[in-house]
């Protein structure tokens, strides 16, 4: 009996085989339209992210170091 065999004889067989036709059968479907209205793009979050973390994180932060090196001697 050969391993592919023996895995098939299995009680989740059944239920593995039928997954996964149903996985090929969403990777064959194309993906849904971009909808701007209620979708937010990859760039936008991008783009936010690194503004948040330059002009929020970053100057609080150089804040703290300063405030702690001109008060803490």
């Amino acid at each position: 009996m050969s391993l592919k065999e023996w895995l098939n004889e299995r009680p989740g067989a059944k239920l593995d085989e039928a997954e996964s036709e149903q996985r090929a059968a969403e990777r064959e479907r194309p993906p849904a339209p971009f909808d701007p209205r209620t979708q937010v793009s990859a760039d936008a979050k991008y783009i936010v992210k690194n503004l948040v973390l330059w002009f929020l994180v970053l100057p609080a932060l150089l804040g703290l170091i300063l405030w702690a090196v001109t008060h803490l001697n």
